[in-house]
């Protein structure tokens, strides 16, 4: 009899055990329904590149036709801001004049080495793997301290992320030692934490704040510039009366550029690339033609030692000018924050073989330019400009300049899309 009612049981307690295995499935199913809900409208190029991002090596399984679809579309989002910048680096740099022509090789090897240290070597090849399985970001990279150290100050798992998976065997060395030493003190410190959350928090609404001002600032500037450009050839009272409406076709130009945002950052992306792609085209092929009929010994600046004299021979007024010299690489965070519409390769592939050969010729031809005609310096990049180029080139730089912004509006954007998962 003993026997039977413990046969009995056994049926009974499996019966229970399959019971309550249905219900966590179904109440893990109930939580990731109301995960996805709580989702709002999702970009389509995320959607895009959400397909391949779900692994730690982000654009590794991507083939090559895609990837330079991506790069093309990158072009048209990331660089238009670090691409306008040949139009004002010089004479902000050299805003009391050009005392001597040597400055000009000078200041030349600072924004060469500021270009290829910064953007391309610190970002390209080093900054762009630390994502958070394809998303870039301050907050990407909070949330991928968090995945491997208890830090967190606030709810951040999701059920969509137990589909993820970033196993990794590690062997024993030197480095996965001093990871744990750092993951220990971070875990055991309720200071370090904060200072970390402080620390996110401050680099995010930084990224935001400049994507919010930006473009205000840069289409007020840029709308008076070719204003300032257009009608100075003629009077001097058209010109006033053409800058006075300025600040009027800056607001319509930033009401146009916020509203075609809601197409997706893919569309937006195909439309402006071919623009920047070709202002690219234009303010290399101009510095070649610069560099060869100027003076072509300007190319002396990948020699580090011109800084060294630069700064020898100005003294503190060479280190105040490095305000206008680190102009060159402003919007290059946008590179970092704009990963989660593309992929790694993707962005390494259009600033390695489009935007950094097309800006080191740009700066090198304006500098030859420069050491022939040094009173040009306040308006270097149009006085530069052949004349047969002129009018080509000024329409093409309005419409870059006007897209400029479009680089911290999607980084800002994605900032702010990836808040939603981690609150």
């Amino acid at each position: 009899m003993a026997e039977k009612v413990e046969s009995t049981r056994e049926p009974a307690e499996t019966e229970l055990t399959e019971g309550e295995e249905l219900e966590k499935k179904n109440e893990q199913m109930k939580e990731r329904k109301v995960s996805w809900a709580k989702l709002g409208r999702v970009d389509s190029l995320n959607l895009e590149a959400g397909r391949v991002s779900m692994s730690h090596r982000h654009g590794s399984q991507v083939n090559w036709r895609r990837t330079l679809s991506l790069a093309f579309q990158s072009i048209g989002i990331v660089y238009g801001d670090i691409g306008t910048s040949p139009l004002y680096v010089y004479s902000s740099t050299f805003t009391d004049g050009i005392d001597h022509t040597d400055d000009i090789i000078g200041v030349l090897s600072l924004i060469i080495y500021t270009i290829a240290l910064l953007p391309m070597l610190k970002y390209v090849f080093i900054v762009l793997f630390a994502n958070d399985n394809g998303d870039g970001g301050t907050f990407a990279l909070y949330s991928l301290i968090c995945r491997y150290a208890k830090v967190s100050l606030i709810p951040n798992n999701q059920p969509e992320d137990r589909q993820l998976s970033n196993y990794k065997l590690d062997l024993p060395s030197n480095e996965l030692k001093r990871a744990q030493t750092i993951k220990k003190k971070l875990e055991n410190s309720k200071m370090a934490q904060y200072i970390l959350f402080i620390v996110t928090i401050m680099g995010t609404s930084m990224v935001i704040g400049d994507g919010v001002l930006t473009p205000s600032i840069s289409e007020a500037y840029d709308v008076q510039s070719a204003c300032s450009s257009f009608c100075g050839e003629w009077n001097r009272f058209l010109r006033q009366k053409c800058c006075g409406g300025g600040f009027g076709i800056a607001v319509l130009i930033l009401v146009v550029l916020f509203s075609v945002q809601r197409f997706g950052t893919d569309k937006v992306g195909f439309a402006f690339a071919p623009i920047i792609t070709v202002w690219f085209l234009f303010i290399s092929g101009i510095g070649l033609y610069n560099l060869f009929v100027h003076d072509i010994g300007v190319l002396r600046a990948f020699n580090p030692m011109y800084m060294v004299q630069y700064f020898q021979r100005n003294g503190k007024r060479g280190w105040v000018s490095l305000g206008g010299i680190f102009l060159c690489i402003t919007g290059t965070e946008a590179m970092f924050a704009d990963l989660g519409h593309f992929n790694v390769k993707a962005i390494q592939v259009s600033f390695s073989c489009v935007a950094f050969p097309a800006l080191i010729t740009a700066y090198c031809g304006q500098a030859a330019y420069l050491r022939k005609f040094p009173n040009h310096v306040e308006k270097t990049f149009y006085n530069s400009i052949p004349d047969p180029l002129y009018w080509p080139t000024f329409v093409v730089a309005v419409a870059a300049a006007i897209i400029a912004s479009q680089a911290m509006i999607s980084g800002a954007f994605a900032i702010i899309s990836r808040l939603f998962p981690t609150s």
